[in-house]
């Protein structure tokens, strides 16, 4: 089967469970709901019953974002005129490219963790959904394959966590060696075209240690593995001799995700909403945009499982 074959089987799987989408879109939903409160209340108690609000509902007040700024602190500092729309989602994606998702306020870090640790709960009974289950999605069953595999999968998690950090170092190394290299050259097309061609290296290997860990988990999983070290060498072996049927599946659909995400840059309402409608239909369109989110994630794993089963028979 090609890659787009397999990625419209695993699409296809993800569909067949809506439950279980409407599982994750709950619990995202759910860790987001304590820092969105304390937030909320912040912003409420800054704009008081002063004119601001209405200067906030005909588009960004800069003038009061400077004052809100200049005395926030913890979860108010993570506050930006681009947290709006598809700015927050811009702005992940660069912290990730960059590292600096591990430089945030540590609350807000704290939830990244808490949210990393229940994904590795969770991943146990996402691959028994897709590799072996059909019928109705039941949340007792999801929770027990879940919790199987819990301790391995953070195991892998944190084995992973030290390959990003490896991949970091190198880039942060890579672009000092670029920056000393290219200090003398006086055309600017030549200095893009070496930090492009650095930046696109490095997201090659951002990508490629997600996804030889993909593999792991699914390795761990079909294989029944025990040793996780032996599972992350399962993984980027299984990469590396499949190296055209993996990488192709997994840009294919992460093409689809960079796709998603500018057609939500088009259509996501900005700040200027003065209606009641408005603000909610800004709202949906964003949960909207969430939940493709996580069926585009869901059909990754249902995608590499399925490839990984054809290949490994």
């Amino acid at each position: 089967m090609t890659a787009f074959g397999t990625a419209l089987q695993g699409f296809g799987k993800v569909l067949g469970s809506p439950g279980l989408v409407l599982w994750l879109w709950v619990v995202n939903v759910a860790v987001a709901l304590p820092a969105a409160a304390v937030l909320t209340e912040s912003i409420r108690d800054s704009v008081g019953t002063s004119l601001v609000h209405q200067n906030l509902r005909d588009g960004f007040d800069m003038g009061w974002y400077g004052e809100y700024s200049a005395e926030a602190k913890g979860i108010e500092s993570t506050f930006t005129p681009t947290v709006t729309g598809a700015g927050a989602f811009f702005n992940n994606i660069e912290a990730w490219f960059n590292g600096d998702i591990f430089e945030t306020y540590r609350g807000l870090l704290g939830l990244g963790i808490l949210y990393a640790v229940l994904w590795s709960f969770f991943v146990g009974g996402i691959l028994q959904r897709y590799g072996e289950g059909a019928g109705l999605f039941r949340l007792h069953e999801f929770f027990a394959e879940g919790a199987s595999y819990f301790f391995r999968f953070l195991r892998l998690a944190v084995i992973s966590g030290a390959f990003y950090y490896l991949v970091y170092r190198f880039a942060a190394w890579l672009f000092e060696r670029m920056e000393t290299s290219t200090r003398d050259v006086t055309s600017e097309e030549s200095v893009f075209a070496y930090v492009l061609a650095g930046s696109l290296f490095v997201v090659f290997l951002l990508t490629f240690v997600n996804m030889a860990f993909d593999y792991a988990k699914i390795a761990t999983y079909r294989e029944n593995r025990r040793s996780m070290v032996l599972a992350t060498l399962r993984g980027f072996g299984f990469v590396l001799s499949n190296f055209g049927r993996t990488t192709t599946l997994y840009y294919g659909l992460g093409l689809a995700g960079v796709l998603m995400l500018l057609v939500y840059n088009v259509i996501a309402p900005g700040v200027g909403q003065s209606s009641a409608s408005g603000v909610a239909m800004a709202f949906l369109i964003g949960q909207a945009y969430l939940i493709a989110k996580l069926v585009l994630r869901l059909t990754f794993y249902a995608s590499e499982i399925a490839l990984f089963d054809g290949l490994r028979n």
